[in-house]
Formats: C-alpha cells, sequence, structure tokens
C-alpha cells in the first residue's frame, strides 16, 4: 500500500520554524506569567533593530545573531511550564484530522 505523503513526521522547513517560534515569542509576551524584565529581551532586540545607530557596526550577521540570542534566551529563561503550555497549544492549532490512506481505485474502502 503506498504511504501517504501528508503523513510523513517532518520539523518543517526554515520559515516554518521561524514562524513557529515567532509565534511562540508573542504569546510569550502576551502572557502575564512571564515576568516583565524577560519581555525586556525580545524588545530591546527589536529597538535595537530599529535604531538609526549601529552599536556593532561589522555586518547584518551581528543584527541578526544578537536577536537571534536575545530570543533564544527569552524563550530559555521564560518559565518551563509556560513554554511548554504554549508550545502544546502551538501544535495542536495544526492537527489534521485522523483518518486513513487510500487510492481513489481502491474499492475495499466501500464505495467504488
Amino acid at each position: 500500500m503506498p504511504e501517504n505523503p501528508t503523513s510523513r513526521k517532518r520539523s518543517g522547513s526554515a520559515w516554518a520554524v521561524l514562524a513557529r517560534e515567532a509565534r511562540l515569542t508573542l504569546r510569550l509576551l502576551l502572557d502575564k506569567r512571564v515576568p516583565w524584565y524577560l519581555k525586556a529581551l525580545p524588545v530591546g532586540a527589536v529597538a535595537y533593530l530599529i535604531w538609526p545607530a549601529d552599536l556593532l557596526p561589522l555586518n547584518p550577521l551581528d543584527d541578526a545573531a544578537l536577536v537571534s540570542l536575545a530570543l533564544y534566551f527569552f524563550v530559555e529563561l521564560a518559565p518551563e511550564e509556560v513554554v511548554a503550555e504554549h508550545r502544546a497549544a502551538l501544535q495542536r492549532r495544526g492537527k489534521v484530522v485522523p483518518g486513513s490512506w487510500r487510492d481513489a481505485d481502491d474499492t475495499r474502502g466501500g464505495q467504488a
């Protein structure tokens, strides 16, 4: 029996991972259980991107590294149970209704 191409487990593309982490960060920013001083990390990182003067005028990679580190530490330092709760909610959001795969010419399913 052929395998359903949509049933394969995969982590997703880089854009999908970035979008999922952005949604997680936004949900954590809006959660009142996350301390205000931790919320300063992503807010400060975005402010650094918008700021007209570069503190480290190396190249655009240093901006990306700084923002990545700020977001990483924000998620890592946020309360573990809150992060787990939001990650689980984001995973449930994109679930597909369970079913079985069969070809259109397969008549064993009952209807032709």
